[in-house]
């Protein structure tokens, strides 16, 4: 991809550099922080101070403010950034504009997937999963998890439902409904994990949402009104994926003995998993454009865009179960507040 910071670009006091979309890990148990951008890891300072000044630093890479502003309002030797800025610019970090009408269906939708595969290791490096593995966190959480995954699973017919009723194109609405009638009641898989689990079932079918639960399945709804190309899309983000399975199934049985369930209670989510992972569902993006030869620059800006808010709405949501189900004073599972509550 194209540099925006190119050689013919001059860099100095008046250059405005703008990063391209990147996220910040440091793995558990280590001390090294690195920068993910795209699938390319770089790794950064291990010195606390000099990552703080490097934070306060790029937060203003957002392509509003001048070298010598950042200078300015951070007091950061000017040399310095200049260092920085050369230096991200020879890594092509910086974004690229460049007049764009259209892109062709094969380098949109691999371009799709790659993203979608960054973005869902980033959710799968949320605390919610470190702290599990860990036993760090109250075994509550990970029975919290599982409930919270039933909500979810259950809500697909009510996104699915709503982009086939907000669809305007025959051959999208075609893999819909076909995508609908496979996933609309799956919701018992997870209903019968927390069963084995020792969760009388009328109190998992009676359970309330999460709010951050509510506000995933919103989001994937508000998606699916809008625009139902970033539905489609957001399906390669959300839907299982082979090469994930086998560890996710052995993660699962192992949490579910740390916590003092039995080895087997996860199977039917492990099955749930198996059967998306035989539908292939994650690739409708693909099979929803094979008679295209590209899509629109302002599609495709509209696609990433709802994905990348999808992809912020499972961290507030894996955040939502970590905070409510770690609190030893909520009700679980979370109750209804009706009338007579008040």
């Amino acid at each position: 991809m194209p540099d925006e910071a190119s050689p013919s670009v001059e860099i100095d006091e008046k250059f405005r550099p703008q990063l391209r979309h990147c996220t910040f890990l440091t793995p558990e148990g280590e001390e090294t922080t690195y920068m993910i951008v795209g699938r390319e890891y770089f790794e950064l300072s291990t010195a606390k101070e000099d990552l703080e000044v490097f934070f306060n630093v790029k937060r203003y890479f957002d392509g509003r403010h001048t070298v010598a502003d950042i200078h300015r309002i951070t007091g950061v030797n000017e040399a310095d950034i200049l260092d920085i800025v050369r230096t991200f610019s020879d890594a092509s970090l910086f974004r690229s504009v460049r007049p764009l009408e259209s892109i062709p269906t094969s380098v949109f939708v691999q371009q799709i997937e790659d993203s979608c595969d960054m973005w869902g290791k980033q959710i799968g490096y949320h605390p919610l999963f470190t702290g599990l593995a860990t036993q760090q966190l109250r075994r509550e959480v990970f029975l919290g998890m599982l409930l919270e995954t039933y909500h979810y699973i259950k809500s697909a017919s009510l996104h699915i439902g709503t982009a086939i009723a907000h669809c305007n194109d025959p051959a999208f609405e075609h893999i819909l409904a076909e995508y609908h009638s496979e996933e609309w009641n799956h919701a018992h898989f997870a209903l019968d994990t927390l069963v084995r689990m020792g969760m009388p079932k009328e109190q998992v079918l009676t359970a309330h949402p999460i709010i951050g639960t509510w506000s995933l399945i919103n989001n994937l709804c508000d998606i699916a009104r809008q625009d139902t190309l970033s539905y489609l899309a957001c399906t390669t983000l959300f839907e299982a994926r082979e090469q994930d399975a086998e560890g996710a199934a052995k993660d699962m049985r192992q949490l579910a003995v740390a916590y003092g369930y039995p080895e087997d209670a996860a199977d039917p989510l492990i099955q749930h998993m198996e059967l998306d992972v035989a539908a292939d569902h994650k690739s409708l993006l693909a099979e929803a454009l094979e008679s295209r030869e590209s899509v629109t620059a302002a599609e495709a800006h509209r696609v990433v865009n709802n994905l990348h808010d999808l992809k912020h709405s499972y961290d507030q949501f894996h955040d939502g179960i970590v905070q409510y189900y770690s609190e030893i004073s909520n009700y679980i599972p979370r109750l209804t507040v009706d009338y007579f509550s008040l």
